[in-house]
């Protein structure tokens, strides 16, 4: 294991805050622009398309490059690499904010993400190069704690930011945090020995950056595209095949972009498991949870960004909490706690109505925070520890690409679910009440439940006296698909709450 650098405990402590406020801004972006899409669009004049891209462009350029910049920053120095990547991606934000057009947006978003891989990936491998290893989990925890809070709050940050100035601050405000960030790093972090005698696996990048565009792709469009269609399936499969080479020539390379060896811990294998399902509920979760509170229960956006506060603060609060013990203890057995954590918060929101009671509903988002809060941190803690620190970037970049893979498919499957439910219990519904709808009619109410606000002057639009008949039944439709959506995010979490454990036995949790 490479050695911890000489330095006094206060300069460690301030490399680590600064660490956590350059990629704070990368996880606020992750889900700040959930919020302020109707003002890109208005000023804009964007598709839906292309909204569609200024969202996934940033998630995307995560998944491709996280393994590469990883493997960049471990040969050539990831001070480096966090350096460059922050620079770039406050030019890219301020850029963003700027943009004349919707395509100059996107392919801001492009380079954001592409950024923000190396950001991650070589964040968490220099969190672990400064701290000894009984410090290690108190510093990962405080890392995931700000990092977290930066996800948790996106939405709310962008929603307030474009009801006081405009949509562009959400990303101008980046650049004074990472200036601030900077300033804080700036002399605190020190450099990684970079590995002089590796190479980069330029043929293993040919093959494996394609074909995990390819896979995303597909499974970010294959509710859009229709899982038996052309489309999809020619798109999943030349990912695969791409994927599959890379596999083979990864496997007789020198110095692989990934060794497939890692799989062979137990400790780090039973991570993916987790990695998967607390992706796959972040995403979906996070997705799902806003929808609710504003289409069915018609809560306004300020008091539904009040009652998913739950999340943030427990993302926030837990990972501290348990970072010491994770230490003295290991992190297995709070990773399994999280792992309950998800499944009851599944759970509960499965018998959540259009009318339940505030704390109930409090209660069961809690329960989500806190399986975030007990698993984040602690998962990347029992991942990179039985391996060396220079290969903690990799091993980061290998885990994160899994957790953001969880969360596309989530998405997708559970997305799936949610529509075949949800139009029919409306179908039926309908044809119990002898009601006839047509697509304008459709489109009329499913905006009225998306903004209350306007359905005085929205009601107009449908037969008269039809309105107290239809809203109740789109309500509980729309819960049928949230019900059915929980469920297979119930499903997921318990099944992974029985393999973790049966896996992680008898592995190996230390480096060697």
């Amino acid at each position: 294991m490479a050695a911890v650098p000489d330095q006094p405990y206060e300069k460690r402590w301030r490399a680590l805050v600064g660490i956590s406020i350059l990629c704070f801004v990368v996880f606020v972006d992750f889900t700040v622009v959930n919020t302020i899409l109707p003002g890109i669009q208005r000023d804009l004049r964007t598709t839906n398309d292309q909204l569609q891209w200024v969202m996934n462009a940033f998630f995307l350029m995560l998944v491709v490059f996280m393994v590469t910049n990883g493997r960049l920053g471990d040969i050539y120095g990831r001070r480096k690499a966090l350096y460059i990547g922050v620079v770039v991606f406050a030019i890219a934000s301020f850029v963003a904010g700027a943009a004349p057009s919707a395509e100059v947006l996107i392919a801001c978003r492009f380079v954001q993400g592409i950024c923000g891989a190396a950001l991650l990936t070589c964040s968490i491998g220099l969190v672990n190069h400064h701290f000894p290893e009984a410090e290690r989990g108190r510093a990962l925890a405080v890392f995931m704690s700000v990092t977290g809070f930066g996800m948790a709050v996106g939405p709310l940050i962008g929603g307030v930011l474009m009801s006081a100035l405009s949509w562009r601050w959400a990303f101008y405000v980046n650049v004074p945090v990472v200036v601030v960030g900077f300033l804080v790093a700036f002399d605190a972090v020190i450099e990684t020995p970079p590995q002089t005698g590796e190479k980069v696996d330029w043929l293993g990048l040919a093959f494996l950056t394609p074909g995990m565009a390819g896979l995303v792709v597909a499974i970010m469009k294959a509710n859009e595209w229709g899982w038996a269609s052309p489309l999809f399936l020619a798109t999943a499969a030349a990912a695969i095949v791409l994927l599959a080479v890379f596999f083979v020539v990864e496997r007789r390379v020198a110095f692989p972009i990934i060794d497939f060896a890692l799989f062979g811990n137990r400790v780090f294998l039973a991570c993916t498991v987790v990695a998967l399902t607390l992706g796959g509920f972040i995403g979906l979760g996070s997705f799902m949870a806003p929808q609710y509170l504003q289409t069915v229960r018609g809560e306004a956006p300020y008091v539904a960004g009040l009652m998913l506060l739950p999340i943030s603060a427990l993302v926030v609060v837990v990972p501290p909490l348990i970072g010491r013990l994770a230490d003295e203890h290991g992190p297995m057995r709070f990773i399994a706690l999280g792992q309950v954590g998800l499944v009851l918060s599944a759970l509960a929101q499965i018998f959540f109505a259009p009318d339940s009671a505030v704390p109930f509903v409090l209660f069961g988002l809690g329960l989500f925070g806190l399986g975030w809060g007990l698993q984040q941190a602690t998962a990347t803690l029992a991942a990179t520890a039985p391996f060396p620190t220079a290969r903690a970037s990799v091993v980061i970049g290998v885990l994160y690409s899994i957790w953001n893979v969880g969360s596309s498919l989530a998405l997708a499957i559970g997305g799936l679910i949610f529509e075949v439910l949800d139009k029919a219990s409306l179908d039926a519904a309908l044809a119990a009440e002898a009601i006839t709808l047509t697509d304008a009619d459709r489109h009329v109410v499913a905006s009225l439940l998306s903004d209350p606000s306007q359905a005085t002057t929205a009601l107009g639009a449908l037969t008269p006296g039809l309105e107290e008949k239809i809203l109740p039944l789109f309500r509980d439709a729309f819960m049928a698909g949230y019900h059915g959506a929980m469920w297979y995010l119930l499903i997921t979490c318990a099944v992974g709450a029985v393999l973790v454990p049966l896996i992680a036995r008898g592995g190996r949790a230390r480096a060697a």
